[in-house]
C-alpha cells in the first residue's frame, strides 16, 4: 500500500497543535490567501485551524512558500516573529508540565 493512500490524522492535543493552530489562524486572517494557495495547488480543508491536521512536512513548506510569497516582506516577518514567540510560551508551558511529572 502507497503512503500516499494512507488517511492524514488530525492532531492530537499538546504542543503540536497548539503551534499549528497558531499558524493556521494567521493564514486564515490574511484576507485572500486561502483562496491563492488552493489556486496553487493547496486543498483548503488542510487550512482549518479548529481541525488541525498531521500534514506532510513537504506540504507545510509548500504552505510557508505561497505565504512567503503572498503577503509582502514586512506582514511575513511579523507573522513569523509572532509564531515563535507563541511557540516558545508554549514550549516553557509544557517544560513545566513535563518537569511536574
Amino acid at each position: 500500500m502507497s503512503y500516499f493512500f494512507n488517511k492524514t490524522p488530525l492532531l492530537g492535543a499538546g504542543l503540536a497543535w497548539c503551534v499549528m493552530n497558531q499558524f493556521l489562524t494567521q493564514v486564515k486572517s490574511q484576507r485572500g490567501l486561502t483562496t491563492f494557495m488552493e489556486h496553487h495547488g493547496i486543498n483548503g480543508r488542510w487550512l482549518k485551524p479548529d481541525a488541525p491536521f498531521d500534514i506532510r512536512f513537504n506540504k507545510l513548506i509548500k504552505i510557508l512558500e505561497l505565504k512567503a510569497r503572498y503577503q509582502s516582506e514586512d506582514e511575513f516577518q511579523e507573522d513569523w516573529d509572532a509564531l515563535g514567540e507563541q511557540l516558545l510560551i508554549h514550549v516553557r508551558t509544557h517544560k513545566r508540565f513535563l518537569n511536574d511529572l
